[in-house]
């Protein structure tokens, strides 16, 4: 990704999918002043800057635009990235592939158990989908726990 501003200008502009002239209508600046802006054959103004910065479609923008860093947790994103919204939702999606993958290998194991007659199923009643839901209800507190407390222990050792 470049470090020239006026490319930077042009991914915003073009992340948010306008074109020049309704870019420059957006954000309150004259279009041949922008135009000039965008293909570096001007130096951006204070003021200019201010009001791309500052509207609330560009604003995500902004701590990447002037310095080149990013802070998702703090919703400052670069053109392409995920907002902070959408990596929720996506980490969403991956509890639920997780909870997914937990049962299907809890029912590999129990099918593997009846296998080796280490015990036998009540077939009319037994559910091993519902077992392998009930067994992730009941451990992931306990797995969620480990995980924390292993984050927790190399902040401390990191200190």
């Amino acid at each position: 990704m470049s470090n020239e501003f006026y490319e930077k200008l042009k991914l915003v502009r073009t992340a948010i999918g306008l074109s020049q002239n309704k870019f420059s209508l957006l954000v309150d600046i004259p279009l041949a002043s922008y135009k000039k802006y965008e293909v570096g054959d001007r130096e951006i103004s204070f003021t200019a800057l201010t009001k791309i910065t500052s509207h609330p479609k560009c604003s995500k923008y902004a701590l990447w635009l002037i310095t080149g860093s990013t802070n998702p947790a703090s919703g400052q994103i670069a053109p392409g990235d995920k907002s902070p919204e959408e990596v929720q939702e996506q980490q969403v999606l991956s509890d639920k592939e997780y909870e997914s993958k937990f049962t299907e290998t809890v029912i590999d194991s129990l099918l593997l158990f009846c296998h080796l007659d280490w015990f036998a199923p009540n077939k009319e009643k037994v559910n091993f989908d519902d077992c392998g839901k009930v067994i992730f209800k009941d451990l992931r507190p306990v797995i969620e726990q480990r995980f924390k407390s292993t984050a927790l222990n190399k902040q401390i050792k990191s200190a």
